[in-house]
């Protein structure tokens, strides 16, 4: 995550979170890499896969259960990236360096089943598209914004407050 020290790193927690209902109506949690700020308050270190609403660098208050209120947004726009088949080295390559360009970071599990994306929002929705679209659009993969939307689909806004 852009803007966190080694020191900070080393001082990382774990607070698990819930990430939705899963089948049988049964809640699914997400394990989510955090720093605690202040009891009950985490900074995220690391942009959760399943949790949506969150992405690196936001601050949460953690509530009983796993549920969670963002406190403070960190800046940071998440994608999730679910390919058609485990990207291979190159393919990951072209990925990472356009995001690279964005100051993003490109990260997935070791049996690549997803790819989780965190970059600036003051990269610019469109340069943050371009470059995502650049790189599904010919892999047919699917791709979609964490912590843009509501679960009604409408625009959460949080980038704008920042900019004041």
């Amino acid at each position: 995550m852009p803007g966190v020290t080694v020191e900070e790193l080393a001082e990382h927690s774990h607070v698990r979170l819930v990430a939705g209902l899963g089948a049988g109506g049964r809640l699914v949690y997400e394990t989510v890499l955090t720093r605690t700020i202040e009891p009950g308050v985490h900074l995220v270190l690391g942009t959760p896969a399943l949790v949506e609403g969150l992405a690196a660098g936001d601050r949460i208050r953690v509530q009983a259960g796993g549920a969670f209120e963002v406190v403070r947004h960190g800046g940071n726009i998440c994608l999730l990236v679910v390919p058609k088949r485990p990207p291979g080295a190159d393919d990951l390559g072209l990925l990472r360096d356009a995001f690279d360009e964005l100051g993003g970071i490109v990260e997935l599990p070791a049996d690549r089943r997803f790819i989780v994306i965190t970059v600036p929002a003051a990269a610019g929705f469109d340069a943050v598209e371009a470059a995502i679209d650049g790189w599904t659009g010919p892999r047919g993969a699917h791709w979609e914004y964490g912590n843009v939307y509501d679960a009604e689909g409408n625009p959460l806004n949080w980038w704008e407050q920042q900019q004041d």
